[in-house]
């Protein structure tokens, strides 16, 4: 039976636990890394996200937003900047899952191939990441950190590039280029994810008897998934 609509089952509840799992594994690996962004050195890449996107593609929307609200839960304990990091992390991930979910189903209007399903998922997890998050960055420059503390933090990385920090231009460039840095994290991610999801086996899984998500939703659109499945070995 196709679970079309990416809700909850047994194998979805299996699956959000594992990815959840790899999540915050990912999550901790990138912290030890420390894959800053250089203009804003407080904001950190995450290759966690890889695990919740693949959540997404292969079990559905439910699923992942459960893997997000796990990957909170570890991040509260074994994250950075406690409780500030791990929430903002939540609203990231949150939106961008519903951004996925919305570019989904505009994809599958009128049929939809691999590409255009990623296309659009992608478009819409950048426009509605972007926007949600400049809401909590808002607070948190302003109320929390301080905009004469941030400008005084940030001066060197943005002078480097040409780009001034003074006056009533600080809170809108920081904004700006906090927007810049969510769109970079989830094109990356969601290119790794794409690598992954497009390979020929992965639309042919069987998970508790039926096929991951994103290959249901390309099927129902009565569009061959690029005919990937045309190049997997048959058996």
């Amino acid at each position: 039976m196709q679970n079309t609509r990416g809700r909850l089952d047994t194998a979805s509840i299996a699956g959000s636990a594992v990815f959840s799992a790899l999540a915050i594994l990912l999550a901790g690996a990138s912290q030890a890394l420390g894959l800053n962004f250089p203009l804003i050195p407080y904001l950190q890449f995450d290759v966690g996200e890889v695990a919740i996107i693949l959540a997404f593609f292969i079990f559905g929307p439910v699923p992942a937003l459960v893997s997000s609200a796990v990957e909170f839960a570890g991040l509260m304990v074994f994250g950075q900047a406690i409780p500030v990091g791990p929430l903002l992390k939540l609203f990231a991930l949150i939106s961008t899952v519903a951004g996925l979910w919305l570019g989904a189903r505009i994809a599958a209007r009128g049929g939809a191939t691999l590409s255009k399903l990623t296309g659009w998922s992608t478009a819409m997890g950048c426009a509605l990441r972007a926007a949600v998050m400049t809401v909590p960055n808002f607070y948190l420059i302003v109320y929390l950190y301080g905009l004469p503390a941030i400008e005084g933090f940030l001066r060197a990385p943005f002078a480097a590039i040409g780009v001034p920090l003074t006056g009533s231009d600080v809170l809108v460039v920081v904004l700006a280029f906090t927007a810049v840095f969510n769109v970079i994290q989830l094109v990356m991610v969601m290119a790794v994810s794409y690598l992954v999801i497009r390979v020929p086996a992965v639309p042919r899984l069987r998970l508790a008897g039926r096929t991951p998500w994103f290959a249901s939703m390309v099927n129902d659109g009565g569009v061959p998934q690029e005919k990937l499945a045309d190049r997997a070995p048959s058996r």
